[in-house]
């Protein structure tokens, strides 16, 4: 009758214990399959003697004993003097703790692996003479806008934007509040427009904030520079202002020296405009 009484209490607390903890706890920690589940039930029992652990985590009477042993090698389990022998857990945020700085390291270490293959990848791109350039075909207005609030969100240091009057239109009708954003974290925004009556006020309240240059840029076409690297340029349709236009298309790259290129055709088309 006891036997079955501790096989009931058993099988409730196995529910307690899932499957992905045992197995969390061996993959994180380098535990064996019986080593995690004994750990895992002595945690959710609190206290208990080696038969009872061996019923709650299914595993064998005769092994359960060297499991714990090792267990208590590793910081993880404590015996507590007496008769029965009783064994309890350690605090897992005491136990798991070196654990935790080990995994911690190994983050750092992979960050400043992958920042000096990063770095040894744009010197040797900038060595080649002759390289293939990435872009990406952008089609629709909706997507075109997901992809500059991307570019926006992730700004570091500076953005200029060329666009139309109808152009800037869109753009402050979905963005004000990200160009706020963007001057709060000391972004440099430029924005090179040209000054049309159903613009004007658009244009008075960006002055406030945003480096404004008025232009004769006529172009039904929106461009965004980011950190002098990742430039979009989309054309538009804008007989109206509707988010869903499918016949909008952009090109988007990332790549440095076609930014420096787009950037200094533009350059000198407004400045002869200008």
């Amino acid at each position: 009758m006891v036997f079955i009484s501790l096989a009931k209490r058993a099988s409730a607390k196995s529910k307690l214990v899932p499957n992905t903890i045992w197995r969390s706890l061996s993959e994180y920690l380098g535990l064996s399959e019986y080593e995690s589940k004994v750990y895992a039930s002595l945690i959710e029992t609190g206290q208990a003697k080696a038969r009872t652990l061996s019923i709650l985590s299914g595993v064998p009477r005769t092994k359960v004993y060297s499991v714990l042993k090792r267990l208590i090698d590793m910081g993880l389990v404590s015996e507590i003097p007496g008769e029965p022998r009783k064994f309890s857990p350690t605090p897992p945020n005491v136990a798991l703790k070196p654990y935790l700085q080990t995994y911690r390291d190994m983050v750092q270490d992979l960050e400043a692996l992958i920042s000096a293959l990063e770095n040894a990848f744009r010197e040797a791109r900038d060595k080649e003479s002759i390289r293939q350039c990435s872009a990406w075909m952008i089609k629709g207005r909706k997507r075109i806008f997901e992809k500059i609030q991307e570019m926006l969100a992730m700004a570091k240091r500076n953005v200029c934007i060329i666009t139309s009057g109808n152009g800037l239109i869109l753009l402050y009708r979905m963005f004000n509040r990200i160009f706020d954003d963007l001057i709060s974290r000391s972004i440099e925004v430029k924005i090179i427009t040209p000054s049309k009556p159903n613009n004007e006020h658009i244009l008075r309240e960006l002055k406030y904030i945003c480096n404004v240059k008025e232009s004769d840029f006529h172009l039904p076409m929106i461009i965004v520079g980011v950190d002098g690297e990742h430039v979009l340029i989309s054309r538009f349709q804008f007989d109206n202002y509707f988010l869903r236009s499918e016949g909008d298309e952009a090109i988007f790259s990332n790549d440095p020296i076609l930014y420096k290129i787009v950037r200094l055709l533009l350059s000198q088309a407004i400045k002869e405009s200008l």
